[in-house]
């Protein structure tokens, strides 16, 4: 079988972790492109017969290349995705999309007039943890969905940002917790029409951002379901908690465990305890983009379905702004995006 020839782009905690596992497989071959000096001289030092170049372009226009993944800040997402493809190349792009709806809207076109892969990094959809609670929600058994609730409280991710950039990005905390977001929607199979946020700066801590707390409630119109979220930059150790109630049942579940109970309304209880390895939830991520490139399967993350991740990041972050409840069709109709 044919090698497929990846050039990462970014190597911080998340693309080296990219690169480790790349590594690991015989079906690829893998160089780096990273700015950045000290991290760039990091991967030379650890992996010294990986290529590394400046830049993606000096990468593609020395060595042939066949996808791209890119690790970079959040705002670098649209330029290159957009430029990948143009290139002809299959593209992986690390969540969140970007950093602004308007640029998802562009990386979705380019996308669509692309016939290459194109998937963002949402490795929660690889997780035993969710997938468990998915096959759950699909079997019927806690019945149509009321209410949905999740809670992610990381201070570590502070502490294991390379760059730091958290601390002078406003609403760094949405992007980075926009596995939340993106869950949402990818297991009730909904968006919400309407958001209202709070976000503030909260304690003295030696490591923030601008708002370091925020909270959202997502609802819809026919009042048949309600959402909400919460994240912040606090709490340590990581908490990370999920709740969703049906009409015949509900979920509880703890993704530091993993573990997931189970209600339903006649009475019975069942606790699911699962075993994970983050390290195998990437690497079956990895196998199912390679599967796609190979048109084995179907993309799992496509712009089509990952763009409404960043959609309602946009109405955390426009109600948290202006303090209103903000229209979800309004934001996406104002992009010239409909659904």
């Amino acid at each position: 079988m044919e090698k497929i020839n990846f050039c990462l782009v970014g190597a911080g905690s998340i693309g080296r972790r990219h690169l480790r596992l790349l590594l690991e497989r015989e079906d690829v071959n893998i160089c780096v492109a990273e700015p950045y000096e000290v991290s760039r001289e990091r991967i030379m030092a650890e992996y010294p017969v990986v290529k590394c170049y400046l830049s993606m372009e000096d990468a593609i226009f020395a060595q042939k290349i066949d996808a791209v993944i890119l690790a970079t800040p959040h705002g670098m997402h649209a330029d290159m995705a957009i430029k990948a493809l143009g290139y002809g190349l299959h593209v992986f792009c690390e969540k969140p999309m970007s950093d602004s709806f308007e640029e998802c809207v562009a990386m979705l076109r380019a996308a669509e007039k692309s016939d290459k892969v194109f998937s963002v990094g949402f490795m929660f959809h690889f997780d035993p943890f969710i997938m468990r609670v998915k096959e759950i929600i699909d079997s019927g058994r806690i019945g149509k969905i009321m209410h949905y609730s999740s809670r992610f409280a990381s201070y570590n991710i502070l502490l294991c940002s390379v760059t730091k950039h958290q601390e002078n990005t406003p609403y760094s905390l949405i992007m980075d917790c926009i596995h939340d977001t993106d869950l949402l929607y990818h297991l009730t199979g909904r968006v919400p029409d309407y958001a209202i946020s709070n976000a503030f700066k909260a304690g003295d801590m030696e490591l923030s951002s601008p708002q370091n707390v925020i909270d959202t409630l997502y609802r819809w119109k026919n009042a048949d379901m309600a959402a909400n979220i919460h994240f912040n930059y606090v709490e340590h150790p990581q908490v990370h908690a999920l709740e969703i109630f049906g009409d015949k049942g509900y979920i509880k579940g703890d993704f530091m465990a993993p573990s997931i109970t189970v209600g339903s309304i006649d009475g019975r209880v069942e606790h699911i305890e699962l075993q994970r390895d983050f390290d195998n939830v990437y690497r079956a991520e990895w196998d199912h983009f390679i599967k796609a490139i190979r048109g084995e399967v179907k993309v799992e993350n496509p712009a089509s379905s990952a763009i409404f991740s960043t959609l309602l990041m946009q109405a955390q972050k426009e109600a948290a702004m202006s303090g209103k409840e903000v229209d979800i069709h309004e934001i996406a109709a104002r992009h010239g995006f409909s659904y």
